[in-house]
């Protein structure tokens, strides 16, 4: 990212999230509506929507197309949101892009945000590069987040969960109307929720829409993924239910390949093996629920250091007691992120620096917060978890 694209982006952080689609409708029209040049597959979840469309997009790079990519956060550059067949955009390429929107932004009444600055980027790129197909994470919610302006070939919701509650919704069904509402007039929708308060809202909405819904359960156990939990292979079932209810052609050896070689950095990623060193970005309490479940499996009887920093409005008090049982120790830290809690349960964070020199040896899992992952690999955790 250059200079110039990071002084325009930090200038637009002021508006922080305003959620809404009349700036981004207004934005894409001045760009030519790039959006609608795109064949889309859109996904959103509480959990495991980066994992899901990480592995869409696999499958279809392996069954021979030119596949977008656009997912957030970032972890270490910001490049890593917009992927064309699994490669980072360019630094020309995203300033280019940034320069398009802008040109276009200034022309609006109101400043758009960074979310809606990086998605119109997102459209501008994948159908300035004419590609076959766009893979669209949802950044939060659905019904009014910026990505909202597309109709898809299919739709995914992963789950549904209680989290960014001041802004959702503070129930279940609450939450399933804002994610429902990406489910289009006649588009098929995946999903691997199973809720009953949430799953009726899904039900009523794809109902209403004349949409067909596909619910996944214990048959995600028949698919392998690269990607390591239980919970990755529900995320498996949704990305292949939603490439077929797309009707992308995609052999079986496309998909399996696809599977096998999806790659979705800070989420069960080990570093290291010996000492131990995993990253996870689990980030609520569902989040952390499969987290423990997946080292118990993969590490039986074993106890780890947690290196634990989450961001101001999560739900600490109920991730925390998750980690115990397993838990050598718990050394609270922080992330860079402005939003990142300096205090947990009266405890000051230490400095992730201070705490990975401090854990140096031993075997450590660092979650709580994709920033937090993020600056640890930002920091240089490498293959023997050094740093």
């Amino acid at each position: 990212m250059t200079s110039t694209v990071a002084r325009y982006l930090s200038s637009l952080e002021k508006f922080g999230i305003n959620l809404g689609l009349e700036r981004i409708t207004e934005l894409l029209k001045l760009l030519g509506d790039p959006q609608l040049k795109l064949k889309v597959i859109h996904v959103t979840g509480t959990n495991g929507k980066g994992s899901t469309c990480a592995m869409i997009a696999a499958i279809l790079k392996e069954a021979g197309y030119s596949v977008g990519l656009y997912t957030s956060p970032h972890l270490v550059k910001l490049n890593e949101r917009f992927k064309i067949n699994g490669r980072d955009i360019s630094n020309p390429d995203l300033s280019a892009g940034v320069k398009a929107v802008r040109l276009a932004a200034d022309k609006l009444a109101e400043k758009p945000t960074v979310f809606e600055v990086l998605t119109a980027v997102a459209f501008w790129y994948f159908a300035k590069k004419k590609v076959d197909y766009a893979v669209i994470e949802v950044g939060m919610g659905g019904r009014l987040d910026a990505t909202n302006v597309v109709y898809p070939l299919a739709a995914v919701i992963t789950n549904i969960e209680l989290e960014h509650t001041a802004v959702l919704g503070k129930t279940l069904a609450k939450i399933a109307v804002e994610k429902a509402a990406i489910i289009k007039p006649g588009v098929p929708v995946v999903t691997a929720e199973k809720k009953e308060e949430a799953l009726s809202v899904l039900q009523y909405q794809a109902e209403k829409n004349q949409s067909l819904l596909v619910q996944v359960g214990s048959e995600g156990e028949g698919f392998t993924a690269s990607l390591i939990g239980e919970h990755q292979k529900l995320n498996a079932a949704c990305a292949v239910a939603a490439v077929r209810l797309a009707g992308i052609e995609a052999d079986k050896k496309a998909i399996l390949a696809g599977l096998k070689k999806a790659a979705w950095p800070g989420r069960f990623q080990v570093v290291s093996r010996n000492p131990l060193t995993i990253l996870d970005g689990a980030h609520n309490p569902a989040g952390i629920r499969a987290l423990v479940a997946t080292l118990r499996r993969e590490f039986p009887g074993k106890k780890f250091t947690f290196l634990f920093g989450a961001q101001q409005d999560k739900d600490v008090k109920t991730m925390l007691p998750w980690l115990r049982p397993l838990a050598e120790e718990i050394i609270v830290t922080r992330s860079s992120h402005h939003q990142s809690a300096p205090v947990i349960f009266g405890r000051k964070a230490t400095p992730l620096k201070q705490a990975l020199k401090r854990t140096h040896g031993v075997d450590r899992v660092i979650c709580g917060s994709l920033f937090l992952v993020g600056d640890a690999l930002r920091f240089g955790v490498d293959a023997r978890g050094e740093e």
